[in-house]
């Protein structure tokens, strides 16, 4: 568990993985391989469907969190350099923004409870795994990924980390789904 995580209603992975689908396909991705991630909130979200605020925050005001989603869903903000390396197609922060709209999609006008260190709770009632498994699957779906495939594969396919990719790797073989 991490520390300063919220419980939140428990999700399975498999009803994350249908979600994760369902928004990719609903903005007409299902399709596309490499997702534009800040696209996505920025320009989609944020300025065509006017559905939420998307803002950027300095360093002095956000420190060590590279990501912030609003908890009535109002706003997504990146850090500024986040941003900037996401745009640029950094791996690492593209995950870190897909992994906010995971939490803005999934965990928006939700009862939350911060979860204390010393509380034993299963990842599939944290937001922060389940965000991360948002990420995972609107970034890499199983449709698109063989049996075959390796880490290289993945991360040349869908613009993802080496540990992005290996997770998810090892997750798909682990669950039978490749």
């Amino acid at each position: 568990m991490q520390s300063g995580d919220f419980i939140v209603p428990a999700r399975s992975w498999r009803n994350i993985r249908e979600v994760a689908g369902a928004v990719r396909e609903s903005l007409g991705l299902s399709k596309q391989l490499r997702v534009p991630a800040v696209e996505i909130i920025e320009e989609v979200l944020d300025q065509r469907l006017d559905l939420l605020s998307f803002q950027l925050g300095s360093f002095e005001e956000m420190g060590s969190a590279e990501g912030l989603t609003c908890p009535n869903g109002t706003f997504i903000m990146l850090r500024e350099d986040v941003y900037h390396k996401a745009s640029e197609g950094d791996p690492r922060a593209r995950f870190t923004t897909i992994h906010e709209l995971g939490h803005w999609v999934m965990h928006t006008n939700i009862p939350l409870a911060r979860s204390a260190r010393s509380q034993k709770i299963a990842a599939y009632k944290l937001a922060e795994p389940q965000a991360n498994q948002f990420a995972a699957e609107f970034l890499m779906p199983t449709t698109f990924v063989s049996r075959g495939d390796n880490e290289q594969d993945l991360m040349t396919r869908f613009g993802v980390s080496f540990y992005a990719a290996r997770h998810r790797l090892s997750y798909l073989r682990k669950e039978g789904l490749i």
